[in-house]
């Protein structure tokens, strides 16, 4: 019983480490030729949102713990109107790829405490959401924003960009695409919606703070509520399953 979730973590932990290196090596791969064609371009990690925050680190937490806190809230209506609207069409609302994962982990926790909070903390709170802000914020948005301002710039005839306008399409391109992807990855229909939302948000506290801190702390956020009632079942703090 306890291989199930143990080798499920080290599953996941072993797909964002190789996507992750993928990530970086093809963004490395896009500087070198960029050099080569003698373009300005930089190998530092700034441009995927591995960067100081505009306000700091202090403002960029307690913005990131702000949203979080928020998308957590506003998760609760969300997910009963999406059940309603999935039940009004006939889809099934069974979780049948978190639920089955969290009920075995509840399990191991109440088994062996010692190893499944920790394991779980880092892989579920903060490696999960670290490489998903470096995939979907800092390079998929980051990218997209790029790309969908460069061509709005071409379109208005402008060299060097569209001014404001183009900045706000190019943000609202960037940010739906890269949300809806990261949305419909996490392959269950009921929290689709609060998890598009979460992803908007995200996009926007990186384009506010030119940095991925304050994504990723919103994001551990909201991660850990769900780690918090898997941890309480577990120990038997709370009698509800997961």
């Amino acid at each position: 019983m306890l291989s199930d979730p143990v080798q499920a973590l080290s599953l996941v932990l072993l797909q964002d480490t190789l996507i992750l290196v993928l990530v970086l090596g093809f963004f490395w791969a896009g500087v070198f030729v960029a050099r080569r064609l003698g373009r300005p371009a930089s190998y530092g990690l700034g441009a995927l949102g591995l960067a100081r925050p505009k306000r700091g680190h202090f403002a960029a937490v307690g913005l990131g713990l702000t949203i979080g806190a928020a998308a957590l809230i506003l998760s609760g209506p969300l997910n009963l109107l999406s059940v309603f609207v999935l039940e009004r069409f006939g889809i099934s609302t069974e979780s049948t790829v978190q639920a089955p994962l969290f009920r075995d982990i509840q399990e191991w926790v109440g088994e062996n405490p010692g190893t499944a909070i920790p394991m779980t903390v880092f892989v579920v709170v903060l490696f999960a959401p670290a490489v998903e802000e470096t995939i979907f914020r800092g390079a998929l948005f980051g990218g997209l924003r790029k790309l969908a301002a460069l061509l709005f710039g071409r379109l208005r005839g402008h060299g060097k960009g569209a001014g404001k306008l183009g900045e706000t399409v190019s943000f609202v391109l960037a940010a739906l695409a890269s949300s809806t992807a990261f949305a419909l990855l996490h392959f269950e229909p009921v929290i689709l919606p609060a998890l598009f939302v979460l992803a908007v948000a995200l996009c926007g506290l990186y384009r506010r703070t030119g940095s991925l801190l304050p994504g990723f702390v919103a994001h551990a956020a909201f991660n850990s509520s769900a780690v918090l009632v898997m941890i309480l079942s577990g120990l038997g703090v709370l009698p509800t399953q997961v």
